[in-house]
């Protein structure tokens, strides 16, 4: 496993390609408890933690990412590529780690069904994970009729759990695991996600008791405790795929961006 790798303060990011696009400048919303990520479970085992900060290899293959602590990234150094792409960005206001961050962008025209990039981190046998990331949406954001994935937690050849960005505004998490296909929704009193700002999010499962819970900025955004599997974790990932897989395609150029994340396991 990789070591726990020191938040790096990155300098100043030059954007030299003529597609990167300017990052709306925003205010990081408050977090109340004392801690980074205050949501994390005691008793936990720090695997990975990375400022999202070194550039992802220009590639169509499945490789390492230089520089990170064991992190790869699938596809995505296609810029200008229809299915969309994957760059490093400039952000002054990134919470954690900045300037640099992920951009993940979504071109006007592409055909829903595809994420941009994976970005991922492997070799868990786990029960229990626990991820925490900063996160801003594009404002407007096209999320289309069956919304916009943000993670993945997957479980080994058998199945996986998903986190999306609904079209109500607010996250949702389902579980596509054997026998289980059902939605598990936010809490009536979740607030949706203010678009064009940076969110701390943080998403706890266990399966040996069946706990998903997860957060926003904090405040508990959706609790259940009905997700069960037989296969431990397995893997990490940020595939933020757009849609579903009825031919929707963007009306306009969105953007993903991650600042910092920490994965913690059993």
């Amino acid at each position: 496993m990789p070591a726990l790798s020191v938040i790096a303060l990155l300098g100043i990011v030059a954007l030299t390609s003529a597609c990167q696009q300017p990052v709306a400048p925003s205010v990081a919303p408050p977090v109340s408890a004392g801690s980074r990520w205050p949501n994390e479970p005691a008793g936990l085992r720090v695997v990975a933690e990375w400022g999202l900060d070194e550039p992802p290899p220009a590639t169509t293959g499945d490789v390492p990412i230089p520089g990170s602590p064991g992190w790869k990234v699938s596809a995505g150094g296609e810029v200008n590529s229809a299915r969309g792409w994957l760059q490093l960005a400039s952000d002054s206001g990134g919470p954690v780690s900045p300037p640099g961050v992920y951009d993940f962008v979504y071109p006007e025209g592409m055909v829903e069904g595809h994420a941009p990039a994976t970005v991922y981190f492997g070799g868990l046998r786990t029960r229990a994970m626990y991820v925490a990331f900063w996160w801003k949406a594009s404002a407007p954001f096209d999320r289309g009729p069956n919304g916009n994935k943000i993670a993945f937690m997957f479980n080994d050849g058998g199945g996986q759990l998903f986190m999306t960005l609904d079209p109500d505004g607010r996250l949702h998490v389902l579980p596509e695991c054997p026998g289980d296909f059902r939605w598990r929704r936010p809490q009536a009193n979740a607030v949706a996600v203010t678009l064009g700002a940076w969110h701390l999010v943080e998403w706890y499962a266990d399966l040996s008791d069946g706990t998903v819970k997860w957060w926003l900025d904090g405040a508990l955004h959706g609790s259940h405790h009905d997700v069960f599997n037989r296969f431990d974790f397995d893997e990490f990932q940020f595939s933020p795929t757009w849609g579903g897989n009825t031919g929707n395609r963007k009306r306009q150029t969105d953007h993903y961006w991650f600042d910092h994340v920490r994965l913690s396991v059993q």
